[in-house]
């Protein structure tokens, strides 16, 4: 199945694949966010798209920049130009309330984001999430 992709004004191309629910009483849409250099095809979001099929949730797998299919180079990618990615595919795509599934880096991602759309983000599931602590001990002092 080829993907999606969602062209922003900068240039940026993001890949994604949006599985739309089929209730309506499914609960919010899932976003899963993936790791440092893993791509929206790797084995915990085709588990996590898999449930969700079952269950008739929405669900959205997309690819960061310069990660998988979407545009852009790795080497220059940032923790902020990827949070922007997350950002940009909630106002653009999800555009309601969803859960979000953060897998390592993503756990970090998922907490900026949920702290950019907190009206919008009304859950969030680590797995094995890799936050910034340096950045958390900074803040704190």
């Amino acid at each position: 199945m080829q993907p999606s992709f969602l062209s922003l004004p900068d240039g940026r191309r993001l890949a994604y694949h949006l599985s739309e629910g089929q209730t309506s009483n499914a609960g919010p849409c899932v976003v899963f966010l993936g790791g440092f250099r893993s791509d929206m095809t790797g084995t915990k979001a085709m588990a996590i798209e898999a449930y969700c099929q079952r269950r008739g949730q929405r669900f959205l797998r997309f690819d960061y920049t310069g990660h998988g299919q979407a545009s852009g180079d790795f080497i220059h990618g940032t923790i902020g130009q990827w949070k922007r990615d997350v950002v940009d595919m909630l106002d653009s795509v999800v555009k309601g309330p969803c859960v979000l599934v953060g897998s390592s880096m993503g756990g970090w991602l998922m907490l900026l984001a949920a702290l950019a759309r907190s009206k919008q983000v009304v859950g969030m599931v680590g797995i094995a999430s890799a936050p910034d602590k340096q950045e958390k001990t900074k803040k704190a002092a």
